[in-house]
Formats: C-alpha cells, sequence, structure tokens
C-alpha cells in the first residue's frame, strides 16, 4: 500500500513540476542535499493569489506561510495574510470590504520517509483561522414600478468571522531547502450571526462566504533557513536490554535457588 500511494505522489509530482527530480525518483538512501539533516524554519508565499486576482479583478489576496519541523514528521504551521474587496455594480449597489487574518495549526507526514533525513511530505493537516475586517456598502437602489426607487447604504461594520480548516498536500524540495507544494483546504465557518444587516462577500483567509463551507486550492513555494540539528534519539545499551530480557531473569532465579 504505501509503494502504491508513493508511486502515485510521484506522478503528481511530476505533472505540477515536470523537468525537476522530485521526491524519490532518483534519490538514494541518503539525505537529498547536506542542509536534510538539519531542522528549520520554512518560509513561503501563496502564488495561486495571483490567478484568482486575475480572474476575480474584484479581489486582492496576499499569504504569507510559515512552519517548523517539531518531530520526525510533526510540523507546527502558521499562514497570515490579507484581502480587499471591491465589487462596483452601479446603479445596483457598491460593495466594499478588507481585513487580515491568522491562522495556527499542526501538519502531519502521512508517507515513510525513505531515509530519515528526507524532506519531501504527504500531509494533512488542521488549522483554526480569525479575520478582522471591515464591510460596507456605500449605496444600494431598489427599483420598483409602483413604489418608486428606494436608495440607501449600509455603514462600516467591524467583524470578526472564525473557522477551522482541514488541510491535505504535499512540500517537495526542488533545490537546496527550496520547496514547493499544494494542497487542497475544507474551511468551515463556526461564527454565526455574520450576516446582519448584510453577510460579507468574501472573508479574508476563508473565501467567499455565501456558504459556511468551502473548498480552495492552493500553489506555494517556500524556502526552508536551516537552524538546528535535532538530538539523536537516545537508544538502550545492549547490556541494559539483555539484563531486562525475560531469559535473563529466569536464569538469575535458578542461580539463587542453587545459591
Amino acid at each position: 500500500m504505501p509503494s502504491i500511494f508513493r508511486y502515485i505522489i510521484k506522478k503528481l509530482l511530476s505533472c505540477l513540476l515536470p523537468g525537476m527530480v522530485l521526491t524519490g525518483v532518483m534519490v538514494p538512501s541518503y539525505a537529498q542535499f547536506k542542509s536534510d539533516d538539519q531542522y528549520g524554519l520554512r518560509l513561503g508565499i501563496d502564488l495561486s493569489r495571483i490567478p484568482v486576482h486575475y480572474f476575480n479583478p474584484y479581489r486582492t489576496d496576499f499569504e504569507i506561510q510559515a512552519d517548523a519541523r517539531a518531530d520526525s514528521d510533526l510540523y507546527i504551521a502558521a499562514e497570515a495574510g490579507w484581502n480587499k474587496t471591491h465589487l462596483n455594480n452601479a446603479p445596483v449597489f457598491e460593495y466594499n470590504s478588507n481585513g487580515y487574518y491568522l491562522k495556527a495549526g499542526v501538519d502531519y507526514n502521512l508517507i515513510k520517509r525513505q531515509f530519515p533525513q528526507e524532506a519531501n511530505i504527504v500531509y494533512a493537516g488542521f488549522r483554526y483561522g480569525i479575520a478582522r475586517m471591515t464591510s460596507a456598502v456605500p449605496q444600494y437602489q431598489i427599483t420598483d414600478p409602483y413604489w418608486g426607487n428606494v436608495n440607501g447604504t449600509f455603514p462600516t461594520k467591524a467583524l470578526l468571522p472564525q473557522w477551522g480548516e482541514l488541510i491535505l498536500g504535499l512540500k517537495a524540495e526542488v533545490l537546496n531547502n527550496l520547496f514547493m507544494g499544494w494542497a487542497l483546504h475544507l474551511r468551515i465557518l463556526t461564527t454565526q450571526n455574520i450576516g446582519k444587516p448584510v453577510r460579507p462577500y468574501i472573508i479574508p483567509g476563508f473565501g467567499k462566504a455565501t456558504k459556511n463551507s468551502v473548498f480552495d486550492m492552493s500553489y506555494t513555494i517556500s524556502y526552508r533557513i536551516p537552524l538546528w540539528k535535532p538530538k539523536p534519539k537516545k537508544r538502550k545499551p545492549e547490556k541494559e536490554k539483555k539484563e531486562k530480557s525475560p531469559e535473563n531473569k529466569v536464569t538469575t532465579a535458578k542461580e539463587q535457588k542453587e545459591k
């Protein structure tokens, strides 16, 4: 089963990053790069926000990411970013919002490493996010042939939405300390009653708030700053193991009887 899983990951990586030697394809059983025997802080940006703005010019997003390897397969991770949204459908309505967000959680590597220092991972993660934002409707117009037109505004409103997030993704070291990867995100809004009187259209870090759950995809590039070497796990001396083995306990009991 692990070999099939690894084969699928290799194929995905070769499709996403053609021409680069990636996870386990041509890597022997030692560190892929010299610095792989060190843990460190990995910093990156989400490149997928660029096409999001291209296809949806009304919104501008920016996100930075950071993670650090805490254990053999466990990573502490966080993301922070900013969003600005401007919808102008004059004379019907105009909508403005902006704000920033912070997400924190953990990632866990799902595949067995080919060697202890391997830096490539396929991971599942969890985040809890919180955003601080403002939204406003500077003008709107309701047209009715009988009652006539109704014009109005909704003043600026401050919001503090929160959500939980499940992640499945991968990161591959394509150059020394340089990583590329992608991830799938399922976000579920936990804050209630944010739609009074006007529900925000975009929540920074969450996405479209027309529903309480959204799917998203990210594509990242990141750089790891090697900072420290992990402490080697202590192994019990062979003498202690022999003394604690059940065979030795039986022999020592016999010796005591003979005495």
